[in-house]
This record gives structure tokens, C-alpha cells and sequence, in this order.
């Protein structure tokens, strides 16, 4: 006879012991290691969330914006955003908006000004965050380069025409980023050393819930999660169980077929 009870699936299968256990181990080694370098240079370093699919979904055109319980960022980040038009004509929409930003490069400008792969990493450093007309997003790895990939600050699209434009920026500065499709692997940062390890936890888990409702599949596509920062090893946070036959779960085992004599 089948055997129709079967354990629900639990909407999250996240172990939160394994993130507290996982934060303070990250925040105690940056501490020990490289602390006092970050110190001198007033720089926090990145913690990192590892996502190993199962199955590789579609690429994403555009990054996904995860949103975060605690921003990366602080009130004194820097933000530039790079336009489609001319910037004087960008500005003054900015004003009526109502929507402050420390600077506004044009795509033109930007190709032209911005050609050489040194003034590409000075730009890179001068500010934190790069926000872009959403119009323009495709052209923009190809005109920034290399620098902006390595140092994960590819501008994140906005809809400029958005009537409440000021609200768009800041639920961009309350995410973080994540794309999907270039590998199994996944990664995404959800925290960093300059907050505590209450604040860290809780991106941890709030990312986790949030990336699992737009991975195809969910939970069951999910291979592993863990938590590293740009130096240290990766601590797992969750490991997928060897996934079942279902068959073998709820069929009766096959009857041997008597031989004819």
C-alpha cells in the first residue's frame, strides 16, 4: 500500500545557529589578521555570500537588488550616477526631484574623459556606490572595464523617470546586488566588518529568505550557502541532503515475475 504522508517542505531550511556560529568567526579573523591595516585605512572588509545553484538558471540581463534589514552603506557614501543625456539637463531634473547626488557623468562624457584604463580606477575609487539610467546599463561594462568588474561596482540601474526618484535611490542604497547565470556559483555581499555581528546575522538571514524566493526552484535548487570574506576560507551555512527518488519514497518495492515452468 502507498504510504501518503510525507514531510512538508519547510518554507526555510536555513539552520540560524549556523550563521550566528559563522559571523563572529569571520569578524574574529579579520580582526586578528588584517584588523589593524583596515583600521589605517578607515575601510571595512566585505562578507560575502557563496550561493551554489544545482542547476544553472537563464543569465540575468540586469542584477537582482536584494534588499537588506541594515544598509552597506552610511549616510556620508558617495554616489555618482551616470546619465544618458547631457548632465546640466540631468541636474536640473535632480533639483525639481528633490534628489541629491555627489556627481553626474554623461555616457558621452564618460567614453570620452574616461577612456584610459588610470582614469577608469581613479574614478572607480572616488566614489562608493554608481547608480545608471536604466536605458544605458548594457553599454556600461564595456565602457568602464575591467576595474568596475574586479572591484564588483558596476553601476545598479534606476528608472529616472520614476516620480518619486529619491525613494528608487535609497531602496538602492538599502540592497545589495546579485546575478545569476555566469556558473554555479553565486556571490553576493550581505554584510560588512563595520557592523556588528547582531546587524550581520540578520542580513545573513534576511538575504538568504529574499534570494530564495527568485532562485528557479527555490530551496530544492539550492546546493549550498556559505559565508566568507575576501581573504578567509568559506564557512558553510547550509548543505543541501542528497535528494531522494521519489519513487523509492512512496512506490511498493517491484515483484519478482515467477519464471514459466
Amino acid at each position: 500500500m502507498v504510504d501518503s504522508r510525507r514531510k512538508p517542505v519547510r518554507e526555510s531550511q536555513l539552520e540560524t545557529k549556523q550563521v550566528k556560529l559563522a559571523i563572529p568567526a569571520l569578524l574574529k579573523y579579520v580582526d586578528t589578521k588584517k584588523g589593524k591595516q583596515l583600521n589605517l585605512l578607515n575601510e571595512h572588509d566585505n562578507i560575502q555570500l557563496i550561493i551554489a545553484l544545482k542547476k544553472i538558471p537563464s543569465r540575468d540581463k540586469k542584477p537582482r537588488k536584494i534588499p537588506l534589514p541594515h544598509s552597506l552603506h552610511s549616510d556620508s557614501t558617495e554616489v555618482c550616477l551616470i546619465t544618458k543625456e547631457e548632465s546640466s539637463v540631468v541636474k536640473e531634473m535632480l533639483k525639481a526631484k528633490d534628489v541629491t547626488v555627489n556627481k553626474v557623468i554623461s555616457l558621452k562624457k564618460l567614453r570620452k574623459k574616461y577612456n584610459m584604463f588610470e582614469a577608469r580606477r581613479q574614478l572607480c575609487s572616488l566614489y562608493d556606490i554608481f547608480i545608471c539610467d536604466e536605458r544605458i546599463y548594457h553599454l556600461l561594462p564595456r565602457a568602464l572595464g575591467k576595474t568596475f568588474m574586479s572591484k564588483k561596482k558596476l553601476p545598479v540601474p534606476v528608472d529616472l523617470k520614476k516620480t518619486n526618484l529619491k525613494k528608487e535611490i535609497a531602496k538602492v542604497l538599502q540592497c545589495s546586488l546579485l546575478s545569476f547565470g555566469f556558473g554555479p556559483c553565486s556571490s553576493i555581499k550581505v554584510a560588512h566588518t563595520g557592523q556588528t555581528a547582531e546587524q550581520a546575522v540578520e542580513n545573513v538571514i534576511g538575504a538568504v529568505a529574499e534570494i530564495a524566493k527568485i532562485v528557479p526552484r527555490g530551496w530544492k535548487n539550492i546546493k549550498s550557502l556559505n559565508l566568507k570574506t575576501t581573504d578567509s576560507i568559506s564557512l558553510p551555512i547550509y548543505t543541501s541532503l542528497p535528494e531522494k527518488s521519489l519513487d523509492f519514497e512512496t512506490s511498493e518495492p517491484l515483484k519478482k515475475k515467477r519464471k514459466k515452468s
